[in-house]
Formats: structure tokens, sequence, C-alpha cells
């Protein structure tokens, strides 16, 4: 008895000191060192190590909701729930290898559903909610599931898009699973256990080029980028988390798993947007922010209250590189230690990442006094084993030379789901091609210029639109957003033209011949191609996003595709959202081609 006393004695001491659903460090060492921790076996793992079942863990924010709105997930509750969705998919005769479909806005319902399915060593394969149904249904089809899951709205929506009846396997509505009681015994054997290989999950990209691609990530490649996470992520007594990713996102997975490991408390939104994002920072008062950078690009913009980031430490953005312009807002807000003491200023851990590679591949880490932008998107990740640069030949390239980044990583996807073709073009002499078009330094740091999908071939040569982005953003502080692309060529309808088009603030009263003129005056001192035309636009919808968040530029090229060759009566019509054509005279050279040399104009 006088030693289980002492125990709990310890255990209520750790507790003031981190509080009661973190992780000591004596725990998470454990958690590392475990040789079996995977993706399908850390909700167990954590289990053995928890000192508080009952300490609330996970707060979930529903759209629209506030304070008084949030419910609250408890470890305990996450077994419990895990383990009633577990018993209904068995009974529903789901097994190993299966496929299931889920799309439902709610953030843990997407996180419970991803256990339980695993803990049936089946595979999740959770949808954004924001993807169109006839894509949604189109996509679910190609994976051939077992079962669908979705809210009621979005599962009719499906079914009404669906090829055929049964394309969509066994469909239920996320509401029926809720309010269905026991659904008979766990299966022999619960929970499964996973190889290293065994897949966890089916993540589907943004879609930014078309139909999104289905990467397959395993158990343990999944998870390897995680492992030393639960020593680095901020997990001090005062720590907590505002993740804004969409939850059914490898990101949001991601992090969910990382706030059940650490137990640092997380607020999950189910909103990304600015405004929501900043109203619960108000009353949440998290150390660490983490999401997408159209997220924090309007916390930037669209005026974040210095007390609502107050307790912010660290921003934490993955996904596509986010711009100087917006993090260089963010990191004068918050506080850091120094010398002991809470300093004016924070920190802003910038992750270039991949669906297909599970996390961030390169990190760059920015404060109030850094300087290292220019695209730069920093050093590989530790975990990545060696980065390069090809040219179109598969050649590698030295310092400055523009090419495509490649990665070799034990995170590499599995491969996309049933197409062998697409993951053997994605590789070439042992490293994957993440689709971006960079360079790097004789420091190893890399520069992301663009996707290669959205390289601008001119006249002149071509043009890389972000680094082109970055200046337009820095010349108009009051933007929210920018994509640059390119359009039919007045001079020849083989090439294209650089244009812009630029979210505004709503009550920006600037004419797009005024920014015009300002953005290429920038453009001129940088030595850099000028804008072509200018498209200005204040709604939040007026830049078209995917359901990751990024903007969609194919569309934006097919909406404007015609902006520089259109007759006046056409022209009248884009006029309608204050477009205005620049001057095609005199341009600087424009960028160099994969394999040349980075210029001021690239």
């Amino acid at each position: 008895m006088k030693l289980r006393s002492l125990q709990r004695h310890l255990a209520s001491v750790r507790r003031m000191h981190l509080g009661p659903s973190q992780r000591g460090l004596r725990a998470r060492l454990e958690l590392v060192a475990e040789k079996s921790l995977g993706v399908g076996t850390f909700l167990w793992h954590t289990l053995d190590r928890a000192e508080d079942l009952d300490a609330p863990l996970l707060h979930h924010l529903p759209r629209g909701g506030g304070e008084k709105d949030v419910r609250v997930f408890t470890l305990g509750d996450l077994r419990d729930a895990t383990e009633r969705y577990a018993r209904w998919y068995h009974a529903a005769g789901v097994v190993r290898g299966d496929r299931v479909g889920i799309q439902s806005e709610d953030g843990i319902a997407n996180f419970v559903h991803f256990l339980a399915v695993n803990s049936l060593g089946a595979i999740p394969a959770p949808v954004n909610p924001n993807m169109a149904p006839d894509t949604a249904a189109r996509y679910l089809a190609r994976l051939e599931p077992r079962v669908v899951v979705a809210d009621s709205g979005r599962l009719t929506a499906l079914l009404e898009a669906a090829e055929s009846p049964g394309a969509l396997g066994l469909t239920v509505t996320q509401e029926e699973i809720d309010a269905a009681g026991p659904a008979g015994p766990l299966p022999t054997g619960y929970p499964y256990r996973h190889g290293d290989r065994d897949p966890v999950l089916i993540a589907h990209s943004s879609g930014t080029t078309g139909m999104p691609k289905a990467p397959v990530l395993g158990h343990r490649q999944f998870f390897t980028g995680k492992r030393p996470r639960i020593l680095t992520m901020p997990s001090g007594p005062q720590d907590k988390n505002l993740l804004t990713f969409p939850p059914s996102h490898g990101s949001g997975l991601s992090y969910m798993m990382m706030a059940t490991l650490t137990g640092v408390p997380t607020l999950v939104m189910e909103e990304q947007r600015g405004p929501a994002v900043a109203e619960a920072m108000r009353w949440w008062k998290p150390t660490v922010v983490i999401g997408f950078p159209i997220t924090f690009g309007e916390l930037a913009t669209l005026g974040l209250e210095p007390s609502a980031a107050a307790h912010v430490t660290t921003w934490l953005a993955t996904a596509d590189a986010s711009h100087e312009a917006h993090i260089r807002e963010l990191v004068r807000l918050g506080r850091h230690r120094e010398g002991g003491k809470w300093r004016q200023g924070s920190r802003y851990i910038d992750g270039l990442a991949s669906t297909e590679v599970g996390m961030a591949v390169f990190q760059n880490i920015h404060g109030p006094d850094t300087e290292a932008y220019q695209r730069c998107v920093g050093y590989p990740e530790p975990v990545v084993e060696e980065a390069t640069v090809f040219d179109e030949h598969g050649k590698r390239l030295g310092p400055h030379e523009i090419g495509y980044i490649g990665v070799k990583s034990p995170t590499e996807t599995l491969g996309y789901w049933a197409d062998a073709d697409l993951t053997h073009r994605s590789k070439n002499d042992g490293f994957w091609l993440t689709g971006d078009i960079g360079y790097y330094d004789e420091k190893g740091r890399f520069y992301q210029y663009d996707r290669a999908t959205d390289v601008i071939q001119t006249v002149n040569g071509p043009v890389h639109s972000l680094p082109t982005e970055e200046i337009v953003l820095k010349a108009c502080r009051r933007a929210v957003d920018c994509t640059v692309v390119g359009a039919v060529s007045p001079a020849d309808p083989e090439l294209s033209e650089p244009i812009g088009v630029i979210r505004m603030q709503e009550n920006c009263d600037d004419t797009a011949e005024h920014l015009l003129s300002q953005i290429n005056a920038a453009l001129r001192k940088a030595g850099m191609h000028q804008l072509s035309a200018l498209v200005v636009c204040k709604g939040e919808n007026d830049i078209p996003l995917g359901v990751t968040g990024k903007v969609l530029k194919r569309e934006v090229r097919s909406a404007y595709a015609k902006i520089l060759v259109a007759d006046d009566d056409l022209r009248l019509d884009v006029a309608r959202v204050r477009s205005v054509r620049g001057e095609l005279g005199q341009l600087p050279p424009a960028g160099t081609t994969a394999g040349g040399k980075p210029g001021a104009a690239a």
C-alpha cells in the first residue's frame, strides 16, 4: 500500500508541473524507444503509459461554433469510441485490407474512423468534406471500397453522383453509426498487429492538377518522421495547440496523433478561414498554431489582434511554402524565451510538404530577425536521407541550377493505389520527385520556384510564378492572397504571358490600374518579368482553392486564358472583375529552364 501511495503522490506531483493529460519525459522516452510504435499501434501504446485516461485532451470546435460549443474528448473517450466504431465495422463485414471511405465534417469523427478502421487491419480513405460530390464519388469508386461513411447530406450527393448503385460498396450515414448501439463483439486478435509495410491510410492529394491522386501510406513509413517529434514538439506545462488543418487530411490526422502521444491539450477546428481562427485564438489562447499557409496568410492580412496571439510561441505551417510578407507579420506577434525572460516575437516553422512523402521534407525556421527568404524552404528534414535536383533528362544538377527537386526518404509513399505506372514515373534514380521546381545553394539550403505544371513559357523564356508572387505581396501590403499564371500571348498563341489575380482586403479602394503600376514598378526594380494583366477581387472564394487550401492554378489559367487576346466585348466581361492589360513592351529577361542558373528574373 505504501508503494502505491507513493506512486500516486509522484503522479500527482508530475501533473502539477505538466497538466493532467500530458505525458512526462519518461513516458515520451519510452514511446520513442518502443520498436513496434507506428500508426497502427500508437493509441494502444499511449493507453499503456497514460496516467489519467479521463483528462481533457482533444477539444472539438464545430464549424460556426464558439467557446460554449466545444466538445471535449479524453484519451478514455478515444479508446471507447474507437472500440464502438470497430464493433460496427466488424459486424458490417470489414476485414483486413478492405478500404473504407469517410467523408465527414466532424473533425473528431474522422480521427475515430481512422483509428477504428486501422484497429481491424482495414485501410481508411478519408475524403475532404469540401470535395465536390462527383469528384469524390469517382475518387472513392477507384478504391473499390467495402464501406463508405458520410454525413447524410454528403452521402445523398455521393450516391447521386456515383456511376452505378454498387460503386461505393455498403453506404451508411455518419448519423446512423453514431446512433447505433453496441454492434456485437470485437474480432479475435483485436487490435490488429500491423507489419511495417501494412497500409494505414489512403490520403488523397489536393487535386491541383486534376483528379486527386491516391498515395498509400504505411504503418512504419507514415510514422517515421513523427517519432522524433514526440520529444521535439512544444509540450511544456503551459502549451496548448490550435489545429486548423482539415481533420480528414493526412496532416490533420498526424497532429491529432501527436496530441495523443504527447498529451498536449489541442483544439481541433473544422474551419480553416483566418477570421474564425482569430476568434478561437482569443479565448483558447494557444501557444502553438498549426495550419496551412492560406490560414496564416489571412491571419496576417485580415488583422489579428496582438492580444489574441499573446501566448503564441510557434506558428507551424506545412504544405506549400509560406509567403515572406505573411511570415514577417506573424513573427512580430507572440513571445519567446530569451535569457530566462519572455520577449516579443515568435518563431514560424515553414515546412514544404508532400502528401506522397507523408510529412514536410524541407524546413525553414523564421524569427523576428531572420532573413532566409527569397523562396528559401530551408534544409531537408533530418529524416530525409538525401535531397537533390535533376534536369529534364534525369541528370543531377549542381548548386544554383534550377531543376526538379527529388528526395530520398524512408517516409516515401508505398505507391499510388492501383497505379503502378504513376508510381514509377514519380521516381528517378531512387528519389521521389516532389513536383517542385527549384535549386539548392552551397550551404545545402533548397529554394522552391514553382510547381512543374505552373512554369509560364513566355516569348522571352520561362517565368516562375512563386518568386513573382512574393514581389506582388510585398508591393501590395493589403493583399490577402495572390496567384500568378500564364495567359495566351498576343505575340504567339503557343506561348504565354504572366498575369496576376490578387485578392485584396474588402476595404481596399485601390484600382486595378494603380495596383498593376505599383506591382510592375516593384518587378522592374527586382529585375523580373512584369505582369501583363491584373485581376482584382475581394471575395474569399474568387481565387479558387483546392480542398486542401492550395490555389487551383489550372482553374485560374482556364478562367483568364484569353484575357490578353480577347476582343473588346469579351474584355468588358472580364472588366467586371476589374482587370486591366499591362504593357507588353520591353521586358527584362525571363527566368531559366531546368538546368539553367537562377537570375533576378527567375
